[in-house]
């Protein structure tokens, strides 16, 4: 099941994890990686979307309620995937970061060409927090962890 912020936050359903698709969106890529996160684990787990094209244009009420919304869903999530585009600034991303870099449902995808990656690599080995090169080798550590904990 797909979550975003136009849909009601779930009660937990035994036996299913949940994850939290954090990090930068970039709505004019031809591609969508957390779709293609989606595709790739299929029904093996429940995912939080962010995901707003509308998202410039909410007024300061829609945008509050994005923000609570995405705030409870981090949350209540098993799993955070937090991917750093190349060319992205993402502040938003950074901010998340330092929120769960000490939890253990935090997993980070940092590419070579982005711009932070040497304190976001530093930061997640102080914590040993899982940390990749590619969105790839996150999935398929992800697909790895699920199928050892039964759940597949």
């Amino acid at each position: 099941m797909i979550y975003t912020s136009n849909t009601e936050l779930p009660e937990k359903e035994e036996g299913k994890d949940y994850c939290f698709l954090a990090g930068s969106i970039d709505l004019d890529l031809s591609g969508n990686w957390r779709k293609a996160v989606i595709e790739e684990i299929n029904d093996s787990m429940h995912f939080f979307d962010p995901t707003r094209t509308d998202h410039n244009k909410l007024n300061d009420t829609q945008m509050k309620e994005h923000i609570k919304w995405e705030l409870d869903a981090l949350n209540l999530s098993d799993r955070i995937l937090l991917n750093f585009l190349p060319n992205a600034k993402s502040p938003i991303s950074l901010a998340e970061l330092g929120m769960y870099v000490r939890s253990s449902k935090l997993m980070v995808v940092c590419p070579d060409q982005f711009y932070q990656r040497r304190y976001v690599g530093v930061l997640c080995d102080k914590y040993d927090t899982p940390f990749f090169d590619s969105l790839e080798e996150a999935v398929k550590h992800l697909k790895d962890n699920i199928q050892t904990r039964g759940l597949n």
